[in-house]
């Protein structure tokens, strides 16, 4: 009588494999390739002195300031900029009239008015809020709008013959239409954020990560630069997946 003996087979996440893989090869470019001997450090030492940040109340004081500065900045901009957005999508005029100040507006770096922002709040969280809240607010209401004017002309015309008024219009028709097109700008948005709140504080001097990484960088600690970036890189990816997962919760036929 034969016994079958099951294998189990380990399935290793592409993504991890992926990781280690970069790890490797910058364990070997700083140890013995091209960048040996320069100030950037090995991978065993970033990621050591990584370990030693999460056991640090200053990495999370300035992981809570930049999240701050996102959030808020996030947040403001989407209450202004989607009911934009919806009013100036249900006007044919009002989009056209509109779509020219809104992409000359939304493509301005945040950086080149950071010189005017300092002036005005001096280099503060309130600055990271404005500098936040402008970069995607523009972007986040023409996207708005393209979602309200790609509404399906047939249903329109439809709920128009059965007198539906335009409240029952927005809601039935031009937000799920428009649904997709908002969750798109969010979740680009999302992202956006967090960067516009780190370059606040990396070139405005607005207090967070981007002021760690700018001290630590002018103290000669290059190990702690290359830290500090691995953990907004960590940051960044969760805050991406957390707002795919609730999109594709949410808006779950648009990804039909």
């Amino acid at each position: 009588m034969s016994t079958v003996l099951e294998r189990r087979t380990v399935r290793i996440p592409p993504a991890l494999v992926t990781a280690l893989v970069f790890l490797l090869l910058w364990q070997v470019f700083t140890m013995w390739g091209p960048l040996a001997g320069t100030s950037v450090p090995t991978a065993t030492t970033t990621v050591v002195t990584f370990v030693r940040l999460l056991g640090d109340s200053a990495t999370y004081s300035a992981l809570g300031q930049t999240l701050l500065m996102a959030v808020v900045g996030f947040v403001i901009a989407v209450v202004l900029a989607i009911p934009v957005g919806i009013l100036v999508g249900l006007s044919r005029f009002a989009f056209l009239s509109s779509k020219f100040t809104m992409d000359f507006f939304k493509v301005i770096p945040p950086i080149v008015i950071i010189p005017v922002t300092i002036l005005v709040f001096g280099p503060t969280i309130r600055m990271g809020i404005f500098l936040v809240a402008f970069a995607i607010v523009f972007a986040l209401a023409i996207q708005t709008a393209y979602g309200v004017r790609d509404a399906d002309v047939v249903l329109l015309e439809t709920m128009r013959c059965y007198r539906l008024g335009i409240v029952k219009q927005i809601r039935y028709a031009r937000l799920p239409s428009a649904a997709p097109f908002i969750a798109v700008g969010i979740r680009i948005s999302a992202s956006a954020a967090l960067v516009v709140a780190v370059v606040a504080g990396l070139i405005g001097g607005a207090p967070g990560l981007g002021r760690a990484i700018l001290l630590s960088q002018a103290g000669g600690l290059s190990d702690v630069t290359f830290a500090l970036v691995l953990l907004l890189g960590l940051l960044g990816i969760v805050v991406s997946r957390t707002v795919t997962w609730i999109q594709n919760r949410t808006i779950f036929w648009a990804n039909r």
